[in-house]
């Protein structure tokens, strides 16, 4: 019975490792890019998705309804793309059978966009949108190292063993400022009126291209030329290069959500 329980407990484990991190951009992060959108919706926008979740619920109390969501086995998937950081820009080859963060952004949008769809499947189409816009702006949720998106480099993240997918998710964001009302004050500081011309536009296969540039940098200590192997320890440096990617790609997803939806519900 013991030998049965150990090798079911390693064999946990070994999901445990090997499992794509669920979680993109943590609360925080997926929150704030959220409310960036809700703070830049048109009326008609506004008055839609008012009429589909109801008049007090805004799109930040949706934000991480995706990471939460039990009723589809299989969407774990959804949430990102592993793109070799090798490649100079998005091929959809990378994109599995059963869908990847870009295929679904495109899908659910149809379904926002459909006559003939529920308000249930709107509900839930725009759910599903909202997050997987902000999945694609997450640089690990699209590059790849051949190590699952980081999540099998194992690093020290200020001593603390940790891995560099659950670094980028959520432990730089967290470090930071964990008030995200001091996030939002960043983001909407990055995005002056000319970038927000300037990232409303493009597709998501744009998008997912410029999270694979972020993404080089993800991969590697400030200085270095060579991808960073398990063991390596992240603190202050690593942090300070990490900052203005992460508030420039959350500023970005925070003003295409409000781009996509606006362009939607015109």
């Amino acid at each position: 019975m013991k030998c049965c329980t150990k090798a079911m407990m390693s064999g946990f484990l070994a999901f445990l490792v090997f499992m794509p991190s669920a979680w993109s951009w943590g609360p925080i992060g997926h929150r704030v890019a959220a409310k960036m959108a809700q703070d830049n919706l048109t009326p008609a926008a506004l008055d839609t998705i008012h009429n589909l979740l109801g008049p007090q619920k805004t799109l930040v109390d949706i934000a991480t309804w995706a990471d939460e969501q039990t009723e589809v086995s299989d969407a774990s998937s959804w949430h990102y793309i592993n793109i070799p950081i090798t490649e100079f820009s998005y091929n959809r080859k990378y994109c599995q059978p059963e869908g990847c963060v870009v295929s679904k952004i495109y899908e659910f949008r149809r379904i926002l966009q459909s006559s003939k769809a529920t308000k249930a499947d709107k509900q839930r189409a725009l759910k599903f949108l909202i997050h997987f816009i902000t999945d694609l702006h997450q640089p690990l949720h699209v590059g790849d190292t051949g190590s699952r998106g980081g999540n099998q480099i194992q690093v020290q993240f200020y001593g603390q063993g940790s891995n560099l997918h659950k670094v980028w998710d959520s432990q730089i964001i967290e470090h930071y400022s964990k008030n995200e009302q001091v996030w939002l004050w960043q983001l909407t500081g990055k995005a002056s009126i000319e970038k927000k011309e300037q990232w409303s536009g493009g597709t998501p296969e744009d998008w997912a291209t410029e999270s694979l540039q972020a993404a080089r940098k993800a991969y590697r200590l400030p200085g270095k030329e060579t991808v960073m192997r398990s063991g390596s320890k992240l603190d202050n440096e690593y942090v300070v290069s990490a900052i203005p990617i992460i508030q420039a790609q959350l500023a970005k997803a925070g003003i295409r959500i409000a781009w996509v939806l606006n362009e939607i519900f015109y």
